[in-house]
């Protein structure tokens, strides 16, 4: 027993109390009852009685089913929805893309637009200018047809 204690002391601390708590598990496991294994090996026993499997009973298969299909239906509409949200961003997005377009569009003819009227704008001041200065050549030629008709009135007197 003395070279046992001898041997004991001889290891580290941190080992000791490894060594120590390894022997009180052991200890513990041996002493403690040990439950049949027989009856748990068979099949799970059902709370009410001792009976693996009660055919009178069939709610709680039932139950059981139910909840399994209703979760299976959920994650099909989980699956449904979130198709249908993934397909609707898309469509979104191409919605989005095709709106910027027409914005952009929009602007391109606004500024056309635009221009066309000051080019209407530039073209309506030409023509007033363009029919002022013919109504001043008008004027100006039945000024100088006057002169003239008046010019040959005196020759015809003159002679």
């Amino acid at each position: 027993m003395s070279l046992l204690i001898c041997f004991f002391f001889s290891f580290p601390h941190n080992s000791k109390m490894k060594m120590i708590s390894s022997i009180l598990k052991k200890l513990k496991t041996l002493s403690s009852p040990k439950p049949n294994k027989t009856k748990s090996s068979v099949a799970p026993l059902s709370e009410s009685s001792n009976v693996a499997w009660n055919h009178n009973a069939p709610t709680d298969y039932e139950e059981k089913l139910k909840k399994y299909e209703n979760r299976q239906k959920k994650e099909e509409e989980v699956k449904e929805i979130r198709k249908e949200r993934r397909t609707l961003r898309r469509q979104n997005g191409l919605l989005e893309f095709h709106n910027e377009v027409l914005f952009l569009q929009n602007q391109r003819l606004a500024s056309e637009k635009q221009n066309l009227k000051m080019e209407r704008q530039a073209m309506a001041e030409k023509k007033n200018e363009l029919a002022k200065n013919l109504r001043k050549q008008k004027r100006i030629n039945e000024y100088y047809k006057r002169r003239l008709v008046e010019i040959q009135k005196l020759e015809k007197f003159d002679i």
